[in-house]
Protein backbone atom coordinates (compact mmCIF):
# COMPACT_ATOMS: atom_id res chain seq x y z
CA UNK A 1 0.00 0.00 0.00
CA UNK A 2 1.51 3.61 -1.06
CA UNK A 3 0.69 6.50 0.18
CA UNK A 4 2.24 9.39 -1.64
CA UNK A 5 1.45 13.29 -1.70
CA UNK A 6 1.19 13.06 2.17
CA UNK A 7 2.52 15.61 3.81
CA UNK A 8 2.23 16.88 7.70
CA UNK A 9 3.39 18.97 9.94
CA UNK A 10 4.81 17.23 13.36
CA UNK A 11 4.07 20.95 15.13
CA UNK A 12 0.18 20.27 13.86
CA UNK A 13 0.47 16.61 15.29
CA UNK A 14 1.03 17.86 18.15
CA UNK A 15 -1.45 20.20 18.82
CA UNK A 16 -3.80 17.65 18.39
CA UNK A 17 -2.32 14.48 19.69
CA UNK A 18 -2.79 13.38 23.39
CA UNK A 19 -0.24 13.61 26.01
CA UNK A 20 2.16 10.75 25.97
CA UNK A 21 0.90 9.28 22.54
CA UNK A 22 4.07 8.63 20.48
CA UNK A 23 4.61 9.88 16.97
CA UNK A 24 5.08 6.33 15.29
CA UNK A 25 3.12 3.50 14.11
CA UNK A 26 3.60 0.51 16.05
CA UNK A 27 3.31 -3.84 14.90
CA UNK A 28 -0.93 -3.53 15.92
CA UNK A 29 -1.25 -0.26 13.68
CA UNK A 30 0.83 -1.91 10.52
CA UNK A 31 -1.06 -5.31 10.93
CA UNK A 32 -4.42 -3.74 11.06
CA UNK A 33 -3.13 -1.59 8.22
CA UNK A 34 -2.14 -4.77 6.11
CA UNK A 35 -5.10 -6.59 7.05
CA UNK A 36 -7.71 -3.53 6.03
CA UNK A 37 -5.74 -3.43 2.57
CA UNK A 38 -5.84 -7.01 2.22
CA UNK A 39 -10.09 -6.80 3.15
CA UNK A 40 -10.63 -3.97 1.10
CA UNK A 41 -8.37 -4.96 -2.09
CA UNK A 42 -9.91 -5.60 -5.51
CA UNK A 43 -10.13 -8.88 -6.57
CA UNK A 44 -9.77 -8.34 -9.92
CA UNK A 45 -6.59 -6.45 -9.51
CA UNK A 46 -5.12 -8.29 -6.07
CA UNK A 47 -1.68 -6.88 -4.62
CA UNK A 48 1.25 -8.37 -6.37
CA UNK A 49 2.58 -11.58 -4.33
CA UNK A 50 6.13 -9.22 -4.26
CA UNK A 51 4.93 -6.48 -2.64
CA UNK A 52 3.01 -8.37 -0.11
CA UNK A 53 5.85 -10.61 0.58
CA UNK A 54 7.50 -7.05 1.29
CA UNK A 55 4.89 -6.30 3.57
CA UNK A 56 5.25 -9.31 5.64
CA UNK A 57 8.62 -8.90 5.62
CA UNK A 58 8.37 -4.76 6.62
CA UNK A 59 6.12 -6.38 9.57
CA UNK A 60 8.47 -9.08 10.77
CA UNK A 61 11.14 -6.50 10.77
CA UNK A 62 9.07 -3.70 12.96
CA UNK A 63 8.55 -6.50 15.75
CA UNK A 64 11.86 -7.62 15.41
CA UNK A 65 13.30 -3.92 16.01
CA UNK A 66 10.43 -3.50 19.06
CA UNK A 67 11.83 -6.69 20.97
CA UNK A 68 15.12 -5.52 20.90
CA UNK A 69 14.56 -2.46 21.85
CA UNK A 70 12.97 -3.46 25.27
CA UNK A 71 15.84 -5.98 25.01
CA UNK A 72 18.19 -3.32 25.10
CA UNK A 73 15.67 -1.00 27.38
CA UNK A 74 15.81 -3.62 30.04
CA UNK A 75 20.19 -4.48 29.89
CA UNK A 76 20.61 -0.20 29.82
CA UNK A 77 18.38 -0.32 32.92
CA UNK A 78 20.12 -3.07 34.81
CA UNK A 79 23.96 -1.81 34.15
CA UNK A 80 22.97 1.65 35.07
CA UNK A 81 21.67 0.07 38.27
CA UNK A 82 24.44 -2.51 38.93
CA UNK A 83 27.23 0.86 38.79
CA UNK A 84 25.26 2.88 40.94
CA UNK A 85 25.66 0.12 43.36
CA UNK A 86 29.38 -0.47 42.33
CA UNK A 87 29.86 3.14 43.11
CA UNK A 88 27.63 3.19 46.49
CA UNK A 89 29.92 -0.27 47.57
CA UNK A 90 33.44 1.89 47.29
CA UNK A 91 31.81 4.42 49.80
CA UNK A 92 32.14 1.50 52.41
CA UNK A 93 34.84 2.48 55.22
CA UNK A 94 34.69 6.43 53.98
CA UNK A 95 33.76 9.87 55.62
CA UNK A 96 31.01 11.37 54.35
CA UNK A 97 28.96 13.92 54.81
CA UNK A 98 25.59 14.37 53.91
CA UNK A 99 22.28 16.07 53.62
CA UNK A 100 20.22 14.79 56.24
CA UNK A 101 16.77 16.16 54.89
CA UNK A 102 16.46 19.36 57.35
CA UNK A 103 19.33 21.58 55.05
CA UNK A 104 22.08 20.57 57.65
CA UNK A 105 24.93 17.99 56.60
CA UNK A 106 25.68 15.41 59.03
CA UNK A 107 29.04 13.89 58.79
CA UNK A 108 30.15 9.85 59.87
CA UNK A 109 30.92 6.65 58.44
CA UNK A 110 29.67 4.42 55.36
CA UNK A 111 28.47 1.35 57.33
CA UNK A 112 26.97 -0.72 54.84
CA UNK A 113 25.07 -0.39 51.11
CA UNK A 114 21.75 -1.92 50.34
CA UNK A 115 19.83 -1.66 47.22
CA UNK A 116 16.59 -0.56 47.05
CA UNK A 117 13.82 0.27 44.34
CA UNK A 118 14.76 3.85 44.34
CA UNK A 119 18.79 2.51 44.04
CA UNK A 120 21.30 2.61 46.05
CA UNK A 121 20.91 3.23 49.94
CA UNK A 122 24.55 4.02 51.96
CA UNK A 123 23.93 3.41 55.54
CA UNK A 124 25.91 6.02 57.65
CA UNK A 125 25.98 5.36 61.33
CA UNK A 126 22.27 3.45 61.35
CA UNK A 127 20.78 6.06 58.98
CA UNK A 128 19.64 5.69 54.96
CA UNK A 129 20.73 8.21 52.96
CA UNK A 130 20.25 7.89 49.03
CA UNK A 131 23.71 8.62 46.34
CA UNK A 132 22.01 12.21 45.91
CA UNK A 133 21.96 13.08 49.62
CA UNK A 134 26.11 12.81 49.31
CA UNK A 135 27.89 16.19 49.61
CA UNK A 136 31.05 15.39 50.42
CA UNK A 137 33.84 11.59 50.41
CA UNK A 138 36.78 11.52 52.68
CA UNK A 139 39.25 8.54 53.32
Amino acid sequence: MRVEGQQYSTLDQKKIKPEGQRDVLGKDDFLKLLLTQLQYQDPLNPVNDREFIAQMAQFSSLEQMQNMNKLLETFTGTQHALSMFAQATNLIGCKVKVDDGSGTAKEGTVDAVRFSQAGPVIIVDGHDYMLDDLLEVSR
